[in-house]
């Protein structure tokens, strides 16, 4: 997408969708330089996101099905789009830490899951809220990890 059309889509939001872009960026931030510092975990604190990790997921489902408000809905999407633009890495943990961040009055979880085709394991991870997967890439093909137990 152009920069011009990226200027004019944000200049056509309301002012307080320009604090929530202010606000995703600093959360990205905090988040990417916790990432890279202290791990998934510390992350997950600075995002108040609870890590679970107990194998079991919630379905797949929509926004509305997780009972978010239309404020709820637009905070997080604002915070996706801003996650999918450079200099921002966007991936999976990021918008799921990001995006949690901005649902914290609704206790979210994280999870994480891994999943292997054709010898190759790929990791992926997002966000549950009033057990609702809030998904976009499919997390029903993932296994979700468990905390390993002494002597397994």
């Amino acid at each position: 997408m152009p920069l011009r059309h990226r200027v004019r889509t944000v200049l056509a939001y309301p002012p307080h969708r320009w604090v929530d872009l202010a606000i995703a960026t600093v959360r990205a931030a905090r988040v990417e330089s916790a990432l890279r510092r202290g791990g998934v975990e510390r992350a997950a604190r600075i995002g108040h996101v609870r890590v679970v990790m107990d194998g079991d997921a919630a379905p797949t489902a929509s926004l509305d099905d997780a009972g978010l408000t239309p404020r709820d809905r637009e905070k997080l999407d604002t915070a996706w789009r801003l996650l999918r633009q450079s200099p921002f890495n966007g991936t999976c943990l990021r918008r799921a830490i990001v995006g949690g961040s901005f649902l914290r009055s609704r206790d979210p979880i994280l999870r994480i899951g891994v999943s292997k085709t054709d010898g190759v394991v790929a990791a992926h991870a997002w966000l549950e809220v009033n057990g609702v997967a809030l998904d976009p890439d499919g997390s029903d093909r993932y296994a979700v990890l468990t905390v390993p137990t002494k002597g397994a």
